[in-house]
């Protein structure tokens, strides 16, 4: 007997629709969301189609959420029981908000997370910026920018092939991987539980204390060993408690350690007294706020995707 498949479609319209499509198996029902939406229950999975925008407030969707390729997502004090997927040149914006399943990008524009409670976070390129936030699983990204502030991290953090990867008073439960950054990456004022490895990162590392990228007034700990090898930065250690050992080899210039470092382990590997020569060098560039050029990335894309969602109009979730 031939099973007859068929799709059925609900009317849509800009400010949002419901799509099903049932066949031998079973329905498949998504909502699109174009405009701005309320404070209501989606049941089923919610779509933003590709280049629109839309903006949740209170919203709680029971299903998957996707962001296709070139649109936006900016959502408050919203919860999602699922994965969120974000696509190609598409952007995420979430405030006050919780995801319970994995957050995925894939070569998008950026994720800005603030006061909000995620699970897994997996990116590849496109930046994610999260401030005040909590990550509950493992958080890996690859060849993007990252940058972490004020959040607490239940699993483990890697930067991979990244312009580079800053962590500023923030805590890592489980292990830290920095590894391949063009521009290297900054450590401030933070914690790491597991261990910690710093690998074949270019320009400038900072791993506490001053540096060309800028001050870190308060120190920092790293509770298990701590890897700084095969780096070309210029690479300085300062102002941190290593409970474990620390290894440096392979660095060209060799690590600087500065004299407020207090390592209890063993030290394997060459390194450098802080002197005049490095402090000369901090002195050679000006400190770069690369969080503050993030949020102001951040900042203008919201705004816009505001103004196109506003301007669609309400959303029919």
């Amino acid at each position: 007997m031939k099973i007859r498949t068929f799709i059925a479609t609900a009317s849509l319209v800009a400010s949002g629709s419901l799509v099903a499509f049932s066949g031998s198996a079973q329905a498949a029902l998504y909502t699109t969301c174009v405009g701005d939406g309320g404070a209501v229950t989606v049941s089923n999975d919610l779509v933003v189609p590709a280049g629109k925008s839309c903006t949740l407030t209170g919203t709680k969707v029971k299903g998957s959420v996707t962001v296709e390729a070139g649109a936006d997502l900016v959502a408050a004090g919203a919860t999602f029981n699922g994965a969120v997927t974000v696509e190609e040149n598409a952007y995420l914006d979430l405030t006050d908000t919780t995801v319970k399943g994995t957050l995925t990008t894939d070569s998008a524009f950026g994720t800005h997370l603030e006061k909000s409670n995620l699970k897994a976070v997996n990116t590849t390129e496109g930046f994610i910026y999260a401030v005040d936030s909590t990550l509950g699983g493992n958080v890996s990204t690859t060849a993007g920018e990252l940058y972490v502030s004020g959040s607490t991290l239940n699993g483990s953090l890697t930067g991979a092939d990244n312009q580079y990867s800053d962590v500023y008073d923030s805590t890592v439960k489980g292990a830290l991987t920095v590894d391949g950054n063009a521009l290297g990456g900054v450590f401030c004022a933070s914690e790491v539980y597991g261990a910690a490895t710093y690998s074949g990162n270019a320009d400038n590392l900072q791993i506490g204390g001053e540096g060309v990228l800028g001050a870190c007034a308060g120190a920092s700990y790293f509770g298990g060993n701590l890897s700084v090898t095969d780096n070309t930065a210029d690479s300085v250690l300062d102002n941190t408690i290593v409970r474990g050992g620390l290894t440096a080899t392979g660095n060209n210039p060799v690590l600087v350690v500065g004299e407020l470092t207090r390592i209890r382990g063993t030290v394997t590997g060459e390194t450098a007294t802080a002197g005049a020569s490095s402090a000369d060098s901090a002195r050679k560039a000006a400190p770069q706020d690369r969080g503050a050029a993030l949020a102001e990335k951040a900042a203008e894309r919201a705004a816009a995707a505001r103004a196109d969602a506003h301007e669609a109009g309400k959303s029919r979730l």
